[in-house]
């Protein structure tokens, strides 16, 4: 497969990681503030029961859109080509790995991509360069002018044709 093809299935990923996170947080949220409330007026429930309850769906909430909100990043990150998409990936990989096995599976890879394939891939802007074939010329102080004669002059450029060489002659004459 090509960088690319890797790059849209690790965005594809972290986005529905992410997306499940969000749906988890929604199911389970409001779960818990409801529990506290309904434990805060019950007059038999224990003292304090509804405050447990309340401080466990915040913690759940920030436990959510820590392990939620990173993977979203990367993966918008990662489709649309963004130059920052390889940090946001090793950030969200790293908060992945803590959710076993699906999470680390997916921290796998992307670690797999991002330090393998993936680190040239995104330092030229996600692929652009790679889908267009070609790099820019190393030019200091040049304008916006300057790089396209440039371009215009290597492309007209007519190539000479130098035949293969020949190989050695193993008969031994």
């Amino acid at each position: 497969m090509t960088p690319q093809d890797h790059n849209k299935i690790l965005g594809i990923m972290h986005l529905l990681y992410g997306g499940f996170n969000a749906l988890m947080m929604v199911i389970f949220i409001p779960f818990f503030l409801a529990i506290g409330g309904l434990a805060a007026t019950d007059p038999g429930s224990p003292p304090g029961l509804g405050a447990i309850f309340g401080a466990l769906g915040v913690l759940m909430l920030a436990l959510a859109l820590a392990f939620g909100l990173p993977p979203i990043l990367a993966g918008y990150a990662m489709l649309k080509g963004k130059r920052w998409a390889r940090t946001a990936g090793i950030v969200a990989a790293c908060f992945e790995a803590l959710s076993f096995p699906f999470g680390t599976a997916l921290c796998v890879y992307t670690f797999w991509f991002l330090f393998g394939q993936g680190e040239g891939f995104h330092r030229q802007g996600g692929g652009r360069a790679f889908r267009q074939g070609w790099q820019p010329p190393h030019l200091r102080d040049a304008g916006a002018y300057e790089w396209e004669a440039q371009r215009a002059q290597q492309s007209a450029r007519q190539r000479e044709y130098v035949p293969p060489p020949q190989p050695p002659d193993w008969r031994g004459q």
